[in-house]
C-alpha cells in the first residue's frame, strides 16, 4: 500500500521504501474547455492506492474564463467532477454546475504520472444535464 496525500501547502508520503516527509508546494489545475480555461488551486490533492484500486480526491478554489469563482471537486472512486459556480468553498453548493462522470455525462479515465493528474476528453454537462463540451482536458499538478 502506498499513501500520498497533500494537503494546503504540505506534502505528506507514505511508501513501503520511505518515510514521511513534509515539503511546501503549490498545487495547480487547469481544465482547458471549448468555453475556455478553467483555473484552479487544490487545497487537497488525495491520491491513494490500495489493492489495486486507485483513489483520488482533490478539491479547490479557481476562476472561471469569464472571472467568475467556482469550487473544483474531483473523486476517481465515484468517478465523478463537479465544478459549483459561483461559490469558493467545500460544502457550498450553487443552483449552476458543470460535471462530468459515469453518472451524469460519461465515464472517464485518470492518468496518474509522478504527482500530474490527468483527464482527456472528458464530456462536461451543466446543472441540466445538456451537453457543454466532448473533449474537455483536465490537468493537475499536485507538486508544481
Amino acid at each position: 500500500m502506498s499513501l500520498l496525500f497533500l494537503a494546503g501547502c504540505s506534502t505528506q508520503a507514505e511508501s513501503p521504501q520511505s518515510a514521511t516527509s513534509d515539503t511546501a508546494i503549490t498545487a495547480s489545475g487547469v481544465l482547458d474547455t471549448s468555453m475556455g480555461i478553467y483555473q484552479f488551486t487544490p487545497s487537497s490533492c488525495g491520491v491513494h492506492y490500495e489493492d489495486g484500486v486507485l483513489d483520488i480526491e482533490i478539491g479547490g478554489p479557481g476562476t472561471a474564463p469569464d472571472g467568475e469563482i467556482f469550487y473544483f471537486e474531483l473523486s476517481s472512486i465515484a468517478n465523478q467532477i463537479i465544478i459549483e459556480l459561483g461559490v469558493d468553498g467545500p460544502f457550498k453548493t450553487s443552483d449552476r454546475q458543470l460535471r462530468a462522470g459515469q453518472y451524469t455525462s460519461e465515464t472517464f479515465t485518470i492518468d496518474v504520472s509522478d504527482k500530474v493528474i490527468s483527464v482527456s476528453s472528458l464530456v462536461l454537462v451543466d446543472e441540466q444535464g445538456d451537453r457543454v463540451d466532448a473533449n474537455a482536458n483536465l490537468r493537475i499538478d499536485c507538486d508544481a
